[in-house]
């Protein structure tokens, strides 16, 4: 999500939530869920608030929530029913907690920030530390921002000193164990809030040796082809955060895969289940955790 921008289209809503441009117009028709300006030509827009709803819409029809319940909901009870359903998947471990762990990137204070994070890294290692807690802790920061309960900037705090912790700890990257191995190819093709995510799986990936190409920011997936023809690669790990990415970019993944001749193809933060068959070249990961596995299974 670009920093800054408070002025939406329909495509924006879309590849923010997931949820089909057709589907929104059609919500907003049954159900008045947004209420869009239009420009002289008609075109829908949306401000930051509608947004923020069509996020919450679609995180609780994700966990099961069915749209015509959820329009009935008014904007505080939508809001709370979004903080009931996060808090249920918070960690169980009670010596971690979120809201006191928020309270000082709500203040802006990046010691107090990092300080409170730092026993958990060091007892755990960044690894599980992010799976358990860091990523965790970055999707309930979403969540406040959507319901209202942080601003942009502290949503963003929040990200930049996670996104630094996992920087330090790649400057402390030890030779790994095993050397030499191939190369893998990292590309981010569609959202700027999975950077950290990218960030971290780079880490994992040069911690056991690989030869990690990554130019980070977004990059379009024909670019794959472009950094191939620079610098040939085995394993290939895409971002496929966008709701669309299933139905539209995975044939064209598998395609290059078998062109180029790729190993294994990881598609990570993936939203939910394809309605394609995948061949055995394409692996699915939906969060860190899984991405650890799938990284550890690569032969």
């Amino acid at each position: 999500m670009e920093e800054g921008i408070n002025v939406f289209s329909i495509k924006d809503l879309e590849n923010f939530s997931g949820i089909k441009a057709h589907t929104i117009r059609i919500w907003e028709k049954r159900y008045g869920i947004l209420d869009p300006e239009r420009t002289d030509t008609n075109i829908r827009t949306y401000n930051e608030s509608e947004l923020k709803k069509i996020l919450n819409v679609a995180y609780l029809n994700r966990n099961g929530l069915k749209i015509s319940k959820i329009a009935r909901l008014s904007e505080d009870e939508l809001t709370q029913k979004v903080m009931t359903v996060s808090s249920s998947k918070d960690n169980p471990d009670h010596d971690f907690q979120p809201g006191k762990v928020l309270m000082s990137a709500i203040r802006f204070d990046e010691h107090l920030f990092t300080k409170t994070l730092e026993p958990f890294i060091r007892a755990r290692g960044i690894e599980e530390a992010y799976c358990l807690y860091l990523h965790p802790l970055l999707l309930k920061a979403r969540i406040l921002w959507q319901t209202g309960s942080l601003s942009r900037a502290q949503e963003q705090f929040i990200r930049n000193v996670i996104r630094q912790v996992i920087t330090v700890e790649e400057s402390r990257l030890k030779d790994p164990e095993i050397k030499n191995r191939p190369a893998v190819a990292m590309i981010n093709t569609s959202d700027n809030l999975c950077e950290n995510n990218f960030l971290f799986y780079k880490y994992v990936l040069k911690r056991r040796g690989y030869d990690v190409i990554y130019t980070g920011g977004i990059l379009p997936a024909s670019e794959v082809v472009e950094m191939y023809r620079i610098k040939s690669f085995e394993y290939l790990v895409v971002n496929s955060s966008g709701f669309d990415f299933a139905r539209k970019k995975i044939a064209y993944f598998s395609n290059i895969g078998k062109s180029l001749m790729i190993k294994k193809i990881i598609l990570t933060d993936f939203p939910g289940k394809s309605d394609q068959k995948l061949n055995e070249r394409i692996l699915v990961a939906s969060d860190p955790a899984e991405l650890i596995k799938c990284v550890d299974n690569l032969v």
